[in-house]
Protein backbone atom coordinates (compact mmCIF):
# COMPACT_ATOMS: atom_id res chain seq x y z
CA UNK A 1 0.00 0.00 0.00
CA UNK A 2 2.57 2.58 1.03
CA UNK A 3 4.59 1.95 -2.15
CA UNK A 4 1.53 2.74 -4.27
CA UNK A 5 0.96 5.87 -2.16
CA UNK A 6 4.58 6.92 -2.68
CA UNK A 7 4.29 6.42 -6.44
CA UNK A 8 1.09 8.52 -6.52
CA UNK A 9 2.66 11.11 -4.18
CA UNK A 10 -0.16 10.96 -1.61
CA UNK A 11 -0.48 9.82 2.00
CA UNK A 12 -1.21 6.14 2.72
CA UNK A 13 -3.97 7.19 5.13
CA UNK A 14 -5.81 8.84 2.24
CA UNK A 15 -5.80 5.59 0.25
CA UNK A 16 -6.99 3.65 3.31
CA UNK A 17 -9.88 6.10 3.71
CA UNK A 18 -10.74 5.71 0.02
CA UNK A 19 -10.74 1.90 0.29
CA UNK A 20 -13.13 2.08 3.25
CA UNK A 21 -15.46 4.29 1.20
CA UNK A 22 -15.70 1.68 -1.57
CA UNK A 23 -16.18 -1.25 0.81
CA UNK A 24 -12.66 -2.65 0.67
CA UNK A 25 -10.56 -3.46 3.72
CA UNK A 26 -6.84 -3.00 4.37
CA UNK A 27 -5.28 -3.30 7.82
CA UNK A 28 -2.47 -0.82 7.32
CA UNK A 29 -0.16 0.84 4.84
CA UNK A 30 1.85 -2.39 4.58
CA UNK A 31 -1.19 -4.42 3.44
CA UNK A 32 -1.47 -5.80 -0.08
CA UNK A 33 -4.52 -5.37 -2.28
CA UNK A 34 -5.96 -7.30 -5.20
CA UNK A 35 -5.35 -6.28 -8.81
CA UNK A 36 -8.82 -4.81 -9.54
CA UNK A 37 -8.55 -2.68 -6.40
CA UNK A 38 -5.10 -1.44 -7.43
CA UNK A 39 -6.54 -0.29 -10.77
CA UNK A 40 -9.40 1.53 -9.01
CA UNK A 41 -6.91 3.33 -6.77
CA UNK A 42 -4.86 4.56 -9.73
CA UNK A 43 -7.96 5.58 -11.64
CA UNK A 44 -9.43 7.39 -8.63
CA UNK A 45 -6.30 9.52 -8.21
CA UNK A 46 -6.04 10.47 -11.85
CA UNK A 47 -3.40 7.99 -13.06
CA UNK A 48 -3.69 6.92 -16.67
CA UNK A 49 -5.20 3.59 -17.61
CA UNK A 50 -1.75 2.52 -18.78
CA UNK A 51 -0.28 3.20 -15.33
CA UNK A 52 -3.08 1.31 -13.65
CA UNK A 53 -2.59 -1.66 -15.93
CA UNK A 54 1.14 -1.71 -15.25
CA UNK A 55 0.62 -2.67 -11.61
CA UNK A 56 -1.63 -5.64 -12.41
CA UNK A 57 -0.02 -8.85 -11.21
CA UNK A 58 -2.17 -11.15 -13.28
CA UNK A 59 -2.52 -9.33 -16.60
CA UNK A 60 1.19 -8.47 -17.01
CA UNK A 61 3.52 -11.27 -15.89
CA UNK A 62 6.60 -9.05 -16.08
CA UNK A 63 7.45 -7.37 -12.80
CA UNK A 64 6.97 -3.65 -13.15
CA UNK A 65 8.30 -1.27 -10.48
CA UNK A 66 4.85 -0.93 -8.92
CA UNK A 67 4.43 -4.69 -8.71
CA UNK A 68 7.83 -5.08 -7.13
CA UNK A 69 7.03 -2.36 -4.60
CA UNK A 70 3.78 -4.12 -3.65
CA UNK A 71 5.43 -7.42 -2.72
CA UNK A 72 8.57 -5.77 -1.33
CA UNK A 73 6.73 -4.04 1.48
CA UNK A 74 8.59 -4.64 4.75
CA UNK A 75 11.59 -6.21 3.00
CA UNK A 76 14.07 -8.58 4.62
CA UNK A 77 17.63 -7.35 5.00
CA UNK A 78 20.26 -9.22 3.02
CA UNK A 79 22.36 -11.44 5.32
CA UNK A 80 25.85 -10.17 6.04
CA UNK A 81 27.40 -13.04 7.99
CA UNK A 82 30.27 -14.57 6.07
CA UNK A 83 29.34 -18.17 6.91
CA UNK A 84 25.78 -17.68 5.62
CA UNK A 85 26.96 -16.00 2.42
CA UNK A 86 29.52 -18.74 1.86
CA UNK A 87 26.96 -21.52 2.29
CA UNK A 88 24.45 -19.78 0.01
CA UNK A 89 27.18 -19.43 -2.62
CA UNK A 90 27.94 -23.15 -2.30
CA UNK A 91 24.26 -23.92 -2.82
CA UNK A 92 24.17 -21.71 -5.94
CA UNK A 93 27.28 -23.29 -7.45
CA UNK A 94 25.91 -26.80 -6.91
CA UNK A 95 22.37 -25.95 -7.99
CA UNK A 96 22.28 -23.06 -10.53
CA UNK A 97 18.49 -22.92 -10.22
CA UNK A 98 18.99 -21.78 -6.61
CA UNK A 99 20.76 -18.68 -7.96
CA UNK A 100 17.70 -17.87 -10.06
CA UNK A 101 15.41 -18.43 -7.08
CA UNK A 102 17.55 -16.13 -4.92
CA UNK A 103 17.21 -13.35 -7.51
CA UNK A 104 13.45 -13.85 -7.58
CA UNK A 105 13.30 -13.71 -3.79
CA UNK A 106 15.36 -10.52 -3.67
CA UNK A 107 13.10 -8.88 -6.25
CA UNK A 108 10.24 -9.66 -3.86
CA UNK A 109 11.95 -8.17 -0.81
CA UNK A 110 12.87 -11.65 0.45
CA UNK A 111 16.15 -13.45 1.15
CA UNK A 112 17.82 -16.78 1.67
CA UNK A 113 18.95 -16.62 5.31
CA UNK A 114 20.35 -20.13 5.74
CA UNK A 115 21.82 -22.82 3.48
CA UNK A 116 23.50 -26.18 3.85
CA UNK A 117 24.37 -29.28 1.86
CA UNK A 118 23.02 -32.69 2.85
CA UNK A 119 24.94 -35.85 1.94
CA UNK A 120 22.65 -38.64 0.69
CA UNK A 121 23.38 -42.36 1.19
CA UNK A 122 24.67 -42.73 -2.39
CA UNK A 123 27.30 -40.02 -1.83
CA UNK A 124 25.56 -37.21 -3.74
CA UNK A 125 24.55 -33.88 -2.26
CA UNK A 126 21.13 -32.28 -1.84
CA UNK A 127 20.67 -28.62 -1.02
CA UNK A 128 18.62 -27.19 1.81
CA UNK A 129 17.90 -23.49 2.35
CA UNK A 130 15.64 -21.28 4.42
CA UNK A 131 14.06 -18.12 3.06
CA UNK A 132 12.44 -15.27 4.92
CA UNK A 133 9.72 -13.60 2.87
CA UNK A 134 8.87 -9.92 2.91
CA UNK A 135 6.25 -8.67 5.34
CA UNK A 136 3.79 -8.19 2.49
CA UNK A 137 4.10 -11.80 1.33
CA UNK A 138 3.95 -13.17 4.87
CA UNK A 139 0.78 -11.19 5.54
CA UNK A 140 -0.83 -12.29 2.30
CA UNK A 141 -0.19 -16.01 2.82
CA UNK A 142 -0.20 -16.37 6.59
CA UNK A 143 3.53 -17.04 6.94
CA UNK A 144 5.23 -16.19 10.23
CA UNK A 145 8.49 -18.16 10.03
CA UNK A 146 11.26 -19.05 7.64
CA UNK A 147 10.25 -21.35 4.77
CA UNK A 148 12.34 -24.28 3.55
CA UNK A 149 13.66 -24.77 0.01
CA UNK A 150 15.00 -28.23 -0.96
CA UNK A 151 17.15 -29.01 -3.99
CA UNK A 152 17.47 -32.58 -5.22
CA UNK A 153 19.97 -33.62 -7.93
CA UNK A 154 17.92 -36.60 -9.13
CA UNK A 155 16.24 -36.73 -12.54
CA UNK A 156 14.05 -39.53 -11.19
CA UNK A 157 12.89 -38.05 -7.89
CA UNK A 158 12.12 -40.67 -5.25
CA UNK A 159 10.01 -40.36 -2.12
CA UNK A 160 13.10 -40.88 0.05
CA UNK A 161 14.26 -37.37 -0.97
CA UNK A 162 10.87 -36.01 0.06
CA UNK A 163 11.14 -37.77 3.44
CA UNK A 164 14.71 -36.45 3.85
CA UNK A 165 13.48 -32.88 3.32
CA UNK A 166 10.66 -33.27 5.86
CA UNK A 167 13.02 -34.81 8.42
CA UNK A 168 15.46 -31.92 8.04
CA UNK A 169 12.72 -29.42 8.88
CA UNK A 170 11.85 -31.36 12.03
CA UNK A 171 15.44 -31.76 13.19
CA UNK A 172 16.62 -28.25 12.37
CA UNK A 173 17.07 -26.14 15.51
CA UNK A 174 15.31 -23.09 14.07
CA UNK A 175 11.76 -21.78 13.97
CA UNK A 176 10.77 -23.05 10.52
CA UNK A 177 7.32 -23.23 8.90
CA UNK A 178 6.51 -26.89 9.68
CA UNK A 179 3.95 -27.67 6.98
CA UNK A 180 5.34 -26.04 3.82
CA UNK A 181 8.41 -26.51 1.60
CA UNK A 182 9.52 -25.44 -1.88
CA UNK A 183 10.97 -28.38 -3.79
CA UNK A 184 13.27 -28.33 -6.83
CA UNK A 185 14.56 -31.28 -8.90
CA UNK A 186 15.41 -31.89 -12.60
CA UNK A 187 12.50 -34.31 -12.86
CA UNK A 188 9.82 -33.54 -15.45
CA UNK A 189 7.24 -35.28 -13.25
CA UNK A 190 8.07 -33.34 -10.08
CA UNK A 191 4.65 -31.68 -9.89
CA UNK A 192 2.78 -34.98 -10.21
CA UNK A 193 4.99 -36.74 -7.68
CA UNK A 194 4.84 -34.01 -5.05
CA UNK A 195 1.07 -33.84 -5.35
CA UNK A 196 0.91 -37.57 -4.65
CA UNK A 197 3.31 -37.39 -1.69
CA UNK A 198 1.95 -34.25 -0.06
CA UNK A 199 -0.73 -34.49 2.57
CA UNK A 200 -3.08 -31.89 3.99
CA UNK A 201 -0.74 -31.41 6.95
CA UNK A 202 2.34 -30.90 4.75
CA UNK A 203 2.41 -29.07 1.41
CA UNK A 204 5.29 -29.29 -1.07
CA UNK A 205 5.34 -26.51 -3.65
CA UNK A 206 7.15 -27.66 -6.83
CA UNK A 207 9.71 -25.44 -8.51
CA UNK A 208 9.85 -27.00 -11.99
CA UNK A 209 12.69 -26.31 -14.39
CA UNK A 210 10.39 -24.26 -16.66
CA UNK A 211 9.18 -21.99 -13.86
CA UNK A 212 10.52 -18.89 -15.59
CA UNK A 213 12.67 -16.03 -14.31
CA UNK A 214 9.95 -13.55 -13.31
CA UNK A 215 9.47 -13.15 -9.53
CA UNK A 216 5.70 -13.24 -9.89
CA UNK A 217 6.02 -16.90 -10.95
CA UNK A 218 7.22 -17.75 -7.44
CA UNK A 219 4.29 -15.88 -5.91
CA UNK A 220 1.87 -17.64 -8.28
CA UNK A 221 3.19 -21.07 -7.25
CA UNK A 222 2.89 -20.18 -3.59
CA UNK A 223 -0.63 -18.84 -4.09
CA UNK A 224 -1.87 -21.85 -6.04
CA UNK A 225 -0.70 -24.34 -3.41
CA UNK A 226 -1.59 -22.33 -0.31
CA UNK A 227 -5.08 -21.61 -1.65
CA UNK A 228 -5.64 -25.25 -2.62
CA UNK A 229 -5.45 -26.31 1.04
CA UNK A 230 -8.58 -26.67 3.13
CA UNK A 231 -7.24 -26.86 6.66
CA UNK A 232 -10.69 -26.46 8.19
CA UNK A 233 -11.85 -29.82 6.89
CA UNK A 234 -11.02 -32.46 9.47
CA UNK A 235 -12.73 -35.80 10.09
CA UNK A 236 -10.13 -37.09 12.54
CA UNK A 237 -8.74 -35.64 15.80
CA UNK A 238 -6.53 -32.59 15.29
CA UNK A 239 -3.15 -32.03 16.84
CA UNK A 240 -0.03 -29.90 16.46
CA UNK A 241 -0.52 -26.49 14.87
CA UNK A 242 -4.07 -27.44 13.79
CA UNK A 243 -5.18 -27.43 17.44
CA UNK A 244 -6.64 -24.16 18.72
CA UNK A 245 -8.29 -22.95 21.89
CA UNK A 246 -9.13 -24.89 25.08
CA UNK A 247 -6.17 -23.28 26.85
CA UNK A 248 -7.90 -23.11 30.24
CA UNK A 249 -9.08 -26.71 30.07
CA UNK A 250 -5.65 -27.95 29.01
CA UNK A 251 -4.04 -26.12 31.91
CA UNK A 252 -6.56 -27.62 34.34
CA UNK A 253 -5.76 -31.12 33.07
CA UNK A 254 -2.03 -30.44 33.33
CA UNK A 255 -2.56 -29.28 36.92
CA UNK A 256 -4.46 -32.50 37.65
CA UNK A 257 -1.49 -34.51 36.40
CA UNK A 258 1.10 -32.47 38.25
CA UNK A 259 -0.92 -32.81 41.46
CA UNK A 260 -1.65 -36.49 40.76
CA UNK A 261 -5.41 -36.07 40.59
CA UNK A 262 -7.41 -38.46 38.40
CA UNK A 263 -10.03 -36.68 36.32
CA UNK A 264 -12.62 -37.26 33.62
CA UNK A 265 -13.27 -35.24 30.47
CA UNK A 266 -16.80 -35.51 29.06
CA UNK A 267 -18.44 -34.05 25.97
CA UNK A 268 -20.61 -34.74 22.95
CA UNK A 269 -19.38 -36.75 20.00
CA UNK A 270 -17.10 -34.73 17.70
CA UNK A 271 -16.65 -32.06 20.37
CA UNK A 272 -12.86 -32.46 20.42
CA UNK A 273 -12.23 -34.75 23.42
CA UNK A 274 -9.73 -36.96 21.60
CA UNK A 275 -7.97 -33.91 20.16
CA UNK A 276 -7.52 -32.54 23.67
CA UNK A 277 -6.05 -35.81 24.95
CA UNK A 278 -3.65 -35.97 22.00
CA UNK A 279 -2.64 -32.33 22.51
CA UNK A 280 -2.16 -33.03 26.19
CA UNK A 281 0.07 -36.01 25.37
CA UNK A 282 2.03 -33.89 22.90
CA UNK A 283 2.69 -31.14 25.43
CA UNK A 284 3.41 -33.52 28.32
CA UNK A 285 5.84 -35.96 26.74
CA UNK A 286 9.31 -35.27 28.02
CA UNK A 287 12.20 -36.86 29.81
CA UNK A 288 10.19 -36.99 33.05
CA UNK A 289 6.63 -37.49 31.78
CA UNK A 290 5.36 -40.52 29.87
CA UNK A 291 1.78 -40.06 28.58
CA UNK A 292 0.13 -43.12 27.04
CA UNK A 293 -3.02 -42.66 24.95
CA UNK A 294 -5.39 -45.66 24.77
CA UNK A 295 -8.50 -45.72 22.56
CA UNK A 296 -11.11 -48.04 24.13
CA UNK A 297 -13.51 -48.02 21.19
CA UNK A 298 -12.36 -51.53 20.21
CA UNK A 299 -13.56 -53.10 23.47
CA UNK A 300 -16.19 -55.85 22.99
CA UNK A 301 -19.89 -55.13 23.47
CA UNK A 302 -22.21 -57.00 25.87
CA UNK A 303 -22.70 -59.80 26.67
CA UNK A 304 -18.87 -60.01 26.58
CA UNK A 305 -17.12 -58.63 29.69
CA UNK A 306 -14.84 -55.78 28.45
CA UNK A 307 -12.43 -55.85 31.41
CA UNK A 308 -10.02 -58.58 30.10
CA UNK A 309 -9.64 -56.75 26.78
CA UNK A 310 -9.18 -53.48 28.66
CA UNK A 311 -6.32 -54.93 30.74
CA UNK A 312 -4.75 -56.52 27.67
CA UNK A 313 -4.79 -53.27 25.68
CA UNK A 314 -3.53 -51.08 28.51
CA UNK A 315 -0.77 -53.53 29.44
CA UNK A 316 0.34 -53.79 25.82
CA UNK A 317 0.53 -50.00 25.38
CA UNK A 318 2.45 -49.48 28.60
CA UNK A 319 4.83 -52.31 27.70
CA UNK A 320 5.70 -50.69 24.36
CA UNK A 321 6.31 -47.35 26.05
CA UNK A 322 8.52 -48.89 28.73
CA UNK A 323 10.69 -50.63 26.16
CA UNK A 324 11.36 -47.24 24.55
CA UNK A 325 12.66 -46.10 27.97
CA UNK A 326 14.81 -49.23 28.49
CA UNK A 327 12.55 -50.50 31.29
CA UNK A 328 11.78 -54.18 31.70
CA UNK A 329 8.17 -54.91 30.68
CA UNK A 330 8.11 -58.70 31.13
CA UNK A 331 5.25 -58.77 33.64
CA UNK A 332 3.10 -56.49 31.49
CA UNK A 333 3.71 -58.71 28.48
CA UNK A 334 2.42 -61.65 30.54
CA UNK A 335 -0.74 -59.68 31.38
CA UNK A 336 -1.26 -58.88 27.71
CA UNK A 337 -1.28 -62.60 26.91
CA UNK A 338 -3.34 -63.77 29.92
CA UNK A 339 -5.01 -60.90 31.82
CA UNK A 340 -6.25 -61.18 35.39
CA UNK A 341 -7.02 -58.34 37.78
CA UNK A 342 -4.35 -59.37 40.29
CA UNK A 343 -1.61 -59.81 37.67
CA UNK A 344 -2.59 -56.50 36.04
CA UNK A 345 -2.31 -54.59 39.32
CA UNK A 346 1.00 -56.26 40.23
CA UNK A 347 2.54 -55.59 36.82
CA UNK A 348 1.34 -51.98 36.74
CA UNK A 349 2.63 -51.32 40.24
CA UNK A 350 6.06 -52.75 39.33
CA UNK A 351 6.24 -50.68 36.14
CA UNK A 352 5.40 -47.50 38.03
CA UNK A 353 8.09 -48.22 40.65
CA UNK A 354 10.67 -48.84 37.92
CA UNK A 355 9.78 -45.51 36.31
CA UNK A 356 10.01 -43.82 39.69
CA UNK A 357 13.66 -44.88 39.87
CA UNK A 358 14.15 -42.96 36.61
CA UNK A 359 12.12 -39.98 37.91
CA UNK A 360 9.44 -40.56 35.27
CA UNK A 361 5.68 -40.08 35.81
CA UNK A 362 3.31 -42.37 33.93
CA UNK A 363 0.01 -40.84 32.73
CA UNK A 364 -2.74 -43.00 31.21
CA UNK A 365 -5.13 -41.16 28.84
CA UNK A 366 -8.14 -43.47 28.43
CA UNK A 367 -10.41 -42.34 25.59
CA UNK A 368 -13.99 -43.48 24.77
CA UNK A 369 -14.50 -44.70 28.35
CA UNK A 370 -18.19 -45.46 27.73
CA UNK A 371 -17.10 -48.61 25.92
CA UNK A 372 -15.87 -49.87 29.30
CA UNK A 373 -19.20 -49.01 30.93
CA UNK A 374 -21.86 -49.45 28.18
CA UNK A 375 -24.84 -48.10 30.10
CA UNK A 376 -27.08 -48.16 27.02
CA UNK A 377 -27.07 -51.98 27.12
CA UNK A 378 -26.24 -52.95 30.72
CA UNK A 379 -27.24 -51.60 34.13
CA UNK A 380 -24.00 -49.94 35.20
CA UNK A 381 -25.04 -50.00 38.85
CA UNK A 382 -26.06 -53.65 39.27
CA UNK A 383 -24.93 -55.37 36.06
CA UNK A 384 -22.85 -58.54 35.84
CA UNK A 385 -19.38 -57.15 35.05
CA UNK A 386 -17.66 -56.91 38.47
CA UNK A 387 -14.29 -57.07 36.70
CA UNK A 388 -14.72 -53.48 35.49
CA UNK A 389 -14.93 -52.12 39.04
CA UNK A 390 -11.99 -54.32 40.07
CA UNK A 391 -9.80 -53.01 37.24
CA UNK A 392 -10.64 -49.40 38.08
CA UNK A 393 -9.94 -50.13 41.74
CA UNK A 394 -6.48 -51.36 40.65
CA UNK A 395 -5.81 -48.08 38.83
CA UNK A 396 -6.89 -46.12 41.88
CA UNK A 397 -4.81 -48.24 44.25
CA UNK A 398 -1.63 -47.79 42.19
CA UNK A 399 -2.27 -44.04 41.90
CA UNK A 400 -2.73 -43.73 45.67
CA UNK A 401 0.33 -45.80 46.55
CA UNK A 402 2.74 -43.99 44.22
CA UNK A 403 3.76 -40.43 43.46
CA UNK A 404 4.37 -40.91 39.72
CA UNK A 405 1.16 -42.34 38.27
CA UNK A 406 -2.26 -40.93 37.44
CA UNK A 407 -4.90 -41.26 34.73
CA UNK A 408 -7.51 -39.26 32.82
CA UNK A 409 -10.76 -40.70 31.46
CA UNK A 410 -12.57 -39.29 28.45
CA UNK A 411 -15.94 -39.98 26.87
CA UNK A 412 -19.55 -38.94 26.56
CA UNK A 413 -20.99 -40.32 29.80
CA UNK A 414 -19.74 -39.65 33.30
CA UNK A 415 -21.64 -42.53 34.93
CA UNK A 416 -18.24 -43.98 35.74
CA UNK A 417 -17.65 -41.09 38.17
CA UNK A 418 -21.16 -40.25 39.38
CA UNK A 419 -22.70 -43.60 40.25
CA UNK A 420 -22.07 -44.87 43.78
CA UNK A 421 -22.16 -48.46 42.58
CA UNK A 422 -20.61 -49.99 39.48
CA UNK A 423 -21.74 -53.42 38.26
CA UNK A 424 -22.80 -54.64 41.68
CA UNK A 425 -19.75 -53.31 43.56
CA UNK A 426 -18.86 -49.98 45.20
CA UNK A 427 -17.58 -47.62 42.49
CA UNK A 428 -13.88 -46.95 43.23
CA UNK A 429 -13.98 -43.65 41.31
CA UNK A 430 -17.14 -42.25 42.92
CA UNK A 431 -16.41 -38.78 44.35
CA UNK A 432 -12.69 -39.45 43.86
CA UNK A 433 -11.95 -38.36 40.29
CA UNK A 434 -13.03 -34.89 39.15
CA UNK A 435 -15.41 -34.48 36.20
CA UNK A 436 -14.69 -31.78 33.60
CA UNK A 437 -16.93 -31.00 30.65
CA UNK A 438 -16.11 -29.96 27.12
CA UNK A 439 -18.68 -27.50 25.85
CA UNK A 440 -18.75 -25.46 22.63
CA UNK A 441 -16.01 -23.02 21.66
CA UNK A 442 -16.36 -19.59 23.20
CA UNK A 443 -16.49 -16.79 20.65
CA UNK A 444 -12.89 -15.89 21.50
CA UNK A 445 -11.68 -19.48 21.00
CA UNK A 446 -13.63 -19.82 17.75
CA UNK A 447 -12.20 -16.56 16.39
CA UNK A 448 -8.69 -17.71 17.26
CA UNK A 449 -9.25 -21.00 15.43
CA UNK A 450 -10.74 -19.39 12.33
CA UNK A 451 -8.23 -16.58 11.94
CA UNK A 452 -5.26 -18.84 12.72
CA UNK A 453 -6.22 -21.55 10.25
CA UNK A 454 -7.51 -19.06 7.71
CA UNK A 455 -4.20 -17.17 7.70
CA UNK A 456 -2.35 -20.38 6.78
CA UNK A 457 -4.63 -20.66 3.74
CA UNK A 458 -4.15 -17.01 2.75
CA UNK A 459 -7.68 -16.07 3.87
CA UNK A 460 -8.64 -12.97 5.81
CA UNK A 461 -11.86 -13.55 7.77
CA UNK A 462 -13.84 -10.43 8.50
CA UNK A 463 -15.60 -9.75 11.79
CA UNK A 464 -19.07 -10.34 10.36
CA UNK A 465 -18.02 -13.73 8.99
CA UNK A 466 -16.56 -14.76 12.36
CA UNK A 467 -19.81 -13.83 14.07
CA UNK A 468 -21.89 -15.74 11.51
CA UNK A 469 -19.71 -18.88 11.76
CA UNK A 470 -20.09 -18.98 15.54
CA UNK A 471 -23.79 -18.18 15.60
CA UNK A 472 -24.67 -20.78 12.97
CA UNK A 473 -22.66 -23.62 14.50
CA UNK A 474 -23.21 -22.80 18.15
CA UNK A 475 -19.44 -23.07 18.57
CA UNK A 476 -19.51 -26.88 18.35
CA UNK A 477 -15.98 -27.81 17.25
CA UNK A 478 -16.85 -30.19 14.41
CA UNK A 479 -19.75 -28.13 13.08
CA UNK A 480 -17.73 -24.89 13.23
CA UNK A 481 -14.87 -26.32 11.16
CA UNK A 482 -17.29 -28.02 8.80
CA UNK A 483 -19.15 -24.79 8.06
CA UNK A 484 -15.92 -22.86 7.59
CA UNK A 485 -14.76 -25.53 5.14
CA UNK A 486 -17.99 -25.18 3.16
CA UNK A 487 -17.47 -21.44 2.85
CA UNK A 488 -13.79 -21.77 1.89
CA UNK A 489 -14.79 -23.95 -1.07
CA UNK A 490 -16.72 -20.99 -2.53
CA UNK A 491 -13.92 -18.40 -2.29
CA UNK A 492 -12.14 -17.43 -5.52
CA UNK A 493 -8.71 -18.89 -6.24
CA UNK A 494 -7.51 -16.49 -8.96
CA UNK A 495 -6.78 -13.54 -6.70
CA UNK A 496 -3.99 -12.38 -4.42
CA UNK A 497 -6.34 -11.40 -1.62
CA UNK A 498 -8.87 -13.91 -0.34
CA UNK A 499 -11.48 -12.55 2.04
CA UNK A 500 -14.29 -14.40 3.82
CA UNK A 501 -17.19 -12.03 4.42
CA UNK A 502 -20.44 -12.44 6.33
CA UNK A 503 -22.33 -12.72 3.05
CA UNK A 504 -20.16 -15.69 2.05
CA UNK A 505 -21.16 -17.53 5.23
CA UNK A 506 -24.86 -16.71 4.91
CA UNK A 507 -24.84 -17.81 1.27
CA UNK A 508 -23.77 -21.35 2.27
CA UNK A 509 -25.83 -21.58 5.45
CA UNK A 510 -28.99 -23.34 4.25
CA UNK A 511 -27.28 -26.02 2.11
CA UNK A 512 -24.79 -26.60 4.93
CA UNK A 513 -27.61 -27.08 7.46
CA UNK A 514 -29.17 -29.70 5.22
CA UNK A 515 -25.83 -31.42 4.84
CA UNK A 516 -25.05 -31.75 8.57
CA UNK A 517 -28.56 -32.66 9.75
CA UNK A 518 -27.69 -36.35 9.72
CA UNK A 519 -24.50 -35.79 11.73
CA UNK A 520 -26.39 -33.81 14.37
CA UNK A 521 -29.10 -36.45 14.59
CA UNK A 522 -26.47 -39.15 15.21
CA UNK A 523 -24.88 -37.03 17.95
CA UNK A 524 -28.23 -36.68 19.70
CA UNK A 525 -29.06 -40.37 19.26
CA UNK A 526 -25.74 -41.21 20.88
CA UNK A 527 -26.65 -38.86 23.73
CA UNK A 528 -30.02 -40.58 24.19
CA UNK A 529 -28.34 -43.99 24.57
CA UNK A 530 -26.18 -42.81 27.47
CA UNK A 531 -28.27 -39.97 28.92
CA UNK A 532 -31.92 -41.06 28.55
CA UNK A 533 -33.26 -38.63 31.16
CA UNK A 534 -31.41 -35.73 29.58
CA UNK A 535 -32.77 -36.67 26.16
CA UNK A 536 -36.35 -36.62 27.45
CA UNK A 537 -35.74 -33.21 29.02
CA UNK A 538 -34.53 -31.85 25.69
CA UNK A 539 -37.76 -32.94 24.05
CA UNK A 540 -39.73 -31.38 26.89
CA UNK A 541 -37.93 -28.06 26.49
CA UNK A 542 -38.64 -28.14 22.78
CA UNK A 543 -42.35 -28.90 23.25
CA UNK A 544 -43.11 -26.99 26.47
CA UNK A 545 -40.58 -24.15 26.87
CA UNK A 546 -42.79 -22.16 29.26
CA UNK A 547 -43.36 -25.08 31.62
CA UNK A 548 -39.88 -26.50 31.44
CA UNK A 549 -38.55 -24.98 34.67
CA UNK A 550 -41.32 -26.72 36.58
CA UNK A 551 -40.87 -30.02 34.68
CA UNK A 552 -37.15 -30.08 35.40
CA UNK A 553 -37.34 -28.90 38.99
CA UNK A 554 -36.18 -32.24 40.45
CA UNK A 555 -33.63 -33.04 37.74
CA UNK A 556 -30.68 -30.94 38.87
CA UNK A 557 -28.06 -33.47 37.82
CA UNK A 558 -29.55 -33.90 34.36
CA UNK A 559 -29.84 -30.13 33.89
CA UNK A 560 -26.21 -29.78 34.96
CA UNK A 561 -25.21 -32.29 32.29
CA UNK A 562 -27.18 -30.51 29.55
CA UNK A 563 -25.73 -27.11 30.41
CA UNK A 564 -22.18 -28.47 30.72
CA UNK A 565 -22.45 -30.23 27.36
CA UNK A 566 -23.66 -27.01 25.71
CA UNK A 567 -27.10 -28.35 24.79
CA UNK A 568 -29.18 -25.84 26.74
CA UNK A 569 -28.60 -22.36 28.13
CA UNK A 570 -29.97 -20.87 31.34
CA UNK A 571 -30.75 -17.20 31.66
CA UNK A 572 -32.38 -15.76 34.79
CA UNK A 573 -34.15 -19.00 35.63
CA UNK A 574 -35.39 -19.69 32.10
CA UNK A 575 -33.96 -22.24 29.68
CA UNK A 576 -33.50 -22.35 25.92
CA UNK A 577 -32.13 -24.86 23.44
CA UNK A 578 -28.72 -24.34 21.90
CA UNK A 579 -28.27 -23.82 18.16
CA UNK A 580 -27.21 -27.47 17.84
CA UNK A 581 -30.79 -28.64 18.46
CA UNK A 582 -32.06 -26.43 15.63
CA UNK A 583 -29.87 -28.26 13.11
CA UNK A 584 -31.49 -31.66 13.62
Amino acid sequence: MYEIARELNIESAEILKYLTSIGEFARSASSTVADPVVRRIYQNYGASQESATEVSLTERPSVTPATTYTWQANPVKEPTREDVLRKVAKLESTFPEARAHKKMLQALGSQFVHAEMIRTPDGRESGFALARFSGAIEAAFGLTREVAFFYSPYHDLQIRSFVLAKDRIVKLKREVTPDLIFFSAPDERITVKLKDWSKLQFTAVPLPQNLGPEPIALISQLRDYIYARDLFYETTPVSGQNFFGRKTLLQELRDDIVNQRASGLFGLRKSGKTSILLKLAETLESEHLLPIFVDLETLPSPPVDPSPDFMREVASRISSALQSRDVDAGQLDAVASQPTVSSFKTALDRAVRQLSDKHVTLVLLLDEIEFLTPSDQVDTQEGEYPGVAQVLASLRAVAQSSDNFTFILSGLTNHILENGRLYGRPNPLFSWAKARYLGPFSRLEADELATGIGARMGIEIQEGALEALHDASGGHAYLYRNLASEVVATLPMDTYRRVMRKADVLHRLIPWQRGVAGNVEEMLNHLARYYPTESVLLEALKEYPRDFAEIARDEDRAIHHLISLGLIRENSGTFELSVLLELK
